[in-house]
């Protein structure tokens, strides 16, 4: 059996102790705010980019692992990689497109459930050269995309179906489409 005198020193040390490393554990923690849930962006996505001369459709195939994603995005039958972040809502990817003068576009937006949306510029900052009479894009763009592909065709090789800037499928008003007359059209 242990002395009395040694009780009392041994019990505030115990508790002096407990005091000291719950009050350690609590102060070294580093406050983060509310934790936010990271969004599912994973799946096949319609996007609409607008660009100097038009709209761009096309389909992002994205794979989410954790925040990060890769994929493709696909435009007339052209695949590119792609690759990106994801932080809550907040969605960012990096398209490289290839040619005689490659780039690479950032996009940068925010996914609502089945939508998102943002703004696209050339990764870099600066202007893209679309080589007609020397004119240049503007830094941002903005872009829209939903979940999914319904009534779209998305065969290999085809530009999807809604895709308003073949202007050989709409008839200039005015002028005569093969197969019908000038005085139809009045």
């Amino acid at each position: 059996m242990m002395p009395r005198r040694w009780v009392c020193p041994i019990l505030f040390s115990l508790i002096a102790a407990a005091t000291w490393f719950a009050g350690g554990a609590h102060a070294n923690r580093i406050d983060r705010g509310p934790v936010v849930k990271t969004a599912k962006a994973g799946g096949k996505w319609r996007i609409a980019w607008d660009v100097r001369l038009g709209t761009v459709r096309g389909i992002l195939t994205l794979k989410q692992s954790a925040a990060q994603l890769t994929g493709t995005f696909e435009e007339y039958g052209k695949t590119y990689p792609l690759t990106g972040s994801i932080q809550g809502q907040d969605i960012t990817f990096e398209v490289p497109f290839s040619g005689p003068r490659p780039y690479t576009i950032e996009f940068k937006g925010a996914i609502d459930g089945p939508k998102m949306a943002g703004t696209s510029g050339l990764k870099g900052g600066g202007h893209v050269f679309l080589g007609h009479a020397g004119e240049v894009d503007e830094p941002q763009r903005p872009w829209t995309a939903t979940r999914g592909l319904k009534h779209q065709n998305n065969a290999p090789g085809k530009p999807p179906d809604d895709d308003d800037d073949d202007d050989r499928r709409r008839p200039t008003i005015g002028l005569p489409t093969p197969g019908r007359q000038v005085s139809e059209l009045r």
